[in-house]
């Protein structure tokens, strides 16, 4: 636990209502969202910090995602992030029409390739998402996550509608299979992450060997 002062009752209500474990909460002593106190709670395994500065919209929001989002104000980030140490897997799929990979976490990694290519779905606009790769972690949201840093350079800003509102899906990348996958490989040789249950279907990938790409901003689209 990294909680070094008391909580008010406010800060202990927002935390009980939310179900945040103690063990990802970071006490950040008032100090502001640097990318110093962002390095020291991914050190930690934390993902949210307590005791940060106010945010803009308001002086009384003191707590911030590792991300930098209020979660006070946000608070589909808490969902997001309480699976960073959720079990399920990881996996890659990729889709030849859109020459995109689509590196992602699920709970049921059955149901979520299928749910890509529904006809009310078809994610990034696509219907012919392929899985090439799956494994088993205790850490999803945390494993996920350092995956796509891994691919930062190569992602696509891809807008999803959903109730009116674009986001950024955040799980699309111009690259070949190889560097995603390389950048799992990298987070058990360099991070000791363990994965476990591995499936990789080696004769589809060389059709997903797509060029590795900078980023750039893709028109979006509506998900119901």
């Amino acid at each position: 636990m990294t909680i070094k002062h008391v909580l008010t009752k406010t800060q202990e209500s927002f935390i009980k209502k939310h179900k945040i474990p103690a063990d990802l909460l970071f006490d950040a002593q008032g100090e502001g969202m640097t990318e110093e106190l962002k390095q020291r709670m991914s050190e930690t395994n934390t993902v949210f910090a307590y005791n940060t500065v106010g945010c803009t919209k308001d002086d009384n929001h003191n707590f911030k995602t590792i991300g930098g989002h209020c979660p006070q104000c946000e608070t589909g980030k808490i969902a997001i992030l309480l699976r960073e140490h959720e079990a399920g897997f990881i996996y890659i799929a990729g889709s030849r029409k859109g020459t995109l990979i689509k590196v992602g976490s699920t709970s049921n990694i059955i149901d979520r390739i299928k749910s890509l290519n529904m006809p009310k779905t078809r994610y990034a606009g696509f219907d012919d998402w392929v899985l090439l790769f799956d494994a088993r972690t205790t850490t999803q949201g945390r494993s996920e996550r350092k995956i796509q840093q891994k691919l930062s350079e190569n992602k696509v800003n891809y807008l999803v509608e959903k109730s009116g509102k674009a986001t950024d899906s955040g799980e699309l990348f111009r690259c070949s299979y190889n560097k995603a996958k390389d950048a799992i490989t990298a987070l058990e040789t360099e991070e000791s992450f363990e994965f476990t249950q591995v499936h990789e279907k080696r004769d589809l990938i060389p059709d997903y060997q797509f060029k590795n790409l900078k980023a750039r901003v893709q028109v979006a689209a509506v998900e119901v």
